[in-house]
């Protein structure tokens, strides 16, 4: 990616999780050994191939913080979440340290070890040439069954006659006839820098879980009547690590 448009892009990686079904007690959950190195340290090597530099990787950091801090030292930057209430709130808490510095705004999990250079590429060029306040990612599965399964979970990609994306959303907000949807959120996300730090305190915590959801962006987008769009990606690069059967996937996945 050229360094004109890549200097302009700042990336926020989510990495506070606790990693509760994971039993992980001493760590934080992207800290957690994936074949010899930290579930993060894939996600920030790819970073590093691609050309970004130390400031423009923010990590958000909560859970056993001074784990991750102490691991990659002055090579990244940090933002903390000391209260976890959702991944809206845990970009809010990266605008102190990534305000006004980017024209574009990546957002990424820590605990997806699995995501390309070439998807985070697509998604920035999308928005910029575009001209899109969000680009967001998608995966469509054929079903929920067998390998399939995982994707039930995901937040659903709600469109209009028209096929263009009018909301997200999450598994537990979704009505029986949008539990159908094959289309999922597949949560990487890039987002029009001034856009996003103007309408981010915007959003509401009124879902059962009682989070500020950032696919709740989305919708807000949309009803701005601004451009909102979807790169599909390839089902492999949404597989994150929740439990620890997916971490053995992983560790097999990457032999």
């Amino acid at each position: 990616m050229e360094n004109n448009l890549l200097n302009k892009v700042g990336v926020v990686v989510l990495a506070a999780g606790k990693g509760t079904r994971l039993n992980c007690t001493d760590r934080p959950k992207v800290m957690l050994d994936l074949n010899g190195k930290p579930i993060v340290e894939y996600v920030v090597e790819t970073l590093r191939q691609m050309g970004f530099a130390d400031k423009q990787i923010c990590l958000v950091v909560g859970f056993k913080h001074e784990i991750v801090e102490k691991y990659f030292g002055s090579s990244v930057v940090y933002a903390l979440q000391a209260e976890q209430l959702g991944t809206g709130h845990a970009v809010l808490v990266a605008e102190k340290i990534m305000k006004n510095k980017f024209e574009n705004i990546v957002v990424i999990y820590g605990d997806s070890p699995f995501i390309s250079q070439e998807t985070i590429e697509s998604i920035i060029k999308n928005n910029i040439e575009n001209k899109n306040v969000v680009t967001m990612t998608s995966v469509v599965s054929p079903n929920y069954e067998a390998e399939s399964a995982r994707f039930y979970d995901f937040g659903r990609v709600i469109r209009n006659a028209n096929n263009a994306i009018i909301n997200i959303t999450e598994k537990k907000d979704c009505t029986e006839q949008q539990l159908q949807i094959k289309e999922g959120n597949a949560g990487y996300y890039c987002f029009e820098a001034s856009w996003l730090w103007e309408n981010l305190q915007k959003i509401k915590s009124n879902n059962v879980q009682n989070e500020y959801y950032l696919t709740d962006l989305v919708g807000l987008a949309i009803s701005q009547n601004n451009k909102v769009e979807s790169v599909v990606i390839p089902a492999e690069e949404t597989f994150g690590i929740n439990t620890l059967e997916q971490l053995e996937q992983a560790k097999r996945k990457l032999k």
